[in-house]
């Protein structure tokens, strides 16, 4: 009878002119690893940056509405934060950080005055002592967008109001230069990231309360912009982003509404999004964020009802060993499916076995806890028509793969 039904099933599959592709793939895992609290107040909407093994936090607000132009370095050999040189500048928030040839800098900003900025410091760590460089060129902004590819920073969009224009700094020369405006809506508090030797622009806002969960990417040799997939799940600003190990990701952040801790991949070799381990912390916007070797980093942010977080929460790859973790496939049968399937593996069932269903927007819908011989797994009642991912853990196995369920 399953037979049968999986004939049916694959009968309207094709009927509908719907060609499903099944896999199954080891996946990474990744971990929350915290570290030693911010020792200074705790702040959101401060600039960041790392240079070789240690991250950096400048500037910020808090919600008593103190506004810093402090910086700290965190030592990521040590796990210990250290105060060092303050910007000789008005205290600033909304201001934007990023690094290059080994300089770290902090570009435009908004003023307790409320005034705009379009200033641009650059911190020395050999010398701990910083310099102002050439104005950015656009009109002065708070919460702009940056990123950086090979050595030169893109700074645009920002409010001003807003705004979609975009100019690369070179520091060696000191000079700004305008590229391609931004393709989307003017927006601010957009996330900026750069993979492969590209630039991406990930969400942001504009008053009243529209968010955007759309994604562009930036070619610097041909000066043009392209929208990719948008980002899977809720409209954000003020959200988290690094790279590492040739992997990007983007999370966190929220609306004037309310905050999230989910956290997503993206590959930008197949444009796809794929949710990864959430922030086990308070939800959060308005963090700094920065990379040093093989993890990310976010400290701080908006936690909302007044309150802002000291924290500073590492990002990894789970250190599994290699010589005792073992992959293996597995196959879902019928698949698409009904009510039920069955998996067969490689491998032997244990008790303990656990097989996790996640919707496509990462949301844990089924976990089924298998026995010895039991490989049948009923879904849950009221399960709708789509796509599904599944992860199966057994001591050292593990395993995901993906499934269809029509109706």
């Amino acid at each position: 009878m399953a037979k049968l039904t999986f004939i049916k099933e694959v009968m309207k599959i094709k009927f509908l002119g719907i060609f499903l592709l099944f896999s199954t793939s080891a996946f990474a895992e990744y971990v929350w690893t915290q570290k030693a609290s911010f020792p200074g107040d705790a702040r959101f909407e401060t600039a960041s940056f790392s240079i070789g093994n240690n991250g950096y936090i400048a500037c910020g607000i808090a919600y008593s509405n103190i506004v810093y132009n402090d910086c700290w370095q965190w030592n990521s050999t040590s796990n210990t934060w250290s105060q060092k040189a303050s910007l000789p500048s008005t205290a600033r928030y909304g201001c934007s950080g990023f690094s290059i040839n080994g300089k770290g800098y902090v570009v435009c900003g908004w003023v307790s005055n409320q005034n705009q900025l379009n200033q641009l410091w650059e911190y020395n760590p050999d010398n701990n002592n910083w310099t102002q460089k050439a104005f950015f060129p656009g009109s002065s902004r708070y919460t702009a967008t940056v990123f950086t590819i090979d050595n030169l920073a893109y700074v645009g969009l920002g409010y001003s109001p807003y705004k979609s224009d975009f100019y690369r700094y070179n520091g060696v020369s000191n000079t700004w230069s305008q590229i391609a405006d931004f393709p989307g809506i003017p927006r601010q508090n957009a996330s900026g990231l750069s993979l492969n030797g590209k630039g991406y622009v990930i969400g942001g806002h504009v008053d009243p309360d529209t968010d955007y969960n759309d994604c562009y990417e930036y070619d610097p040799v041909t000066d043009t912009w392209t929208q990719k997939a948008d980002f899977t799940a809720l409209a954000r600003f003020g959200a988290t982003e690094f790279v590492f190990n040739n992997t990007a990701f983007f999370g966190m952040g929220g609306s004037y509404q309310a905050n999230y801790n989910d956290f997503y991949s993206y590959n930008p070799v197949n444009d796809t999004w794929k949710s990864v381990t959430p922030l086990p912390s308070a939800s959060r916007k308005s963090g700094g964020s920065f990379s040093i070797g093989n993890a990310g980093y976010v400290y701080g942010g908006n936690l909302m009802n007044n309150l802002q977080s000291s924290e500073l929460w590492e990002f990894s790859e789970k250190n599994t060993p290699t010589d005792t973790t073992k992959l293996f496939s597995i196959n879902p049968y019928p698949n698409p499916c009904i009510t039920e399937f069955s998996i067969n593996t490689t491998g032997i069932f244990k008790s303990g076995a656990q097989l996790l269903i996640y919707a496509s927007d990462g949301k844990l819908i089924q976990k089924a806890d298998l026995t010895d011989g039991v490989n049948v797994i009923k879904l849950k009642h009221g399960i709708s028509t789509g796509a599904y991912h599944a992860r199966y853990i057994q001591d050292d196995y593990k395993a995901s793969f993906k499934f269809v369920v029509m109706r």
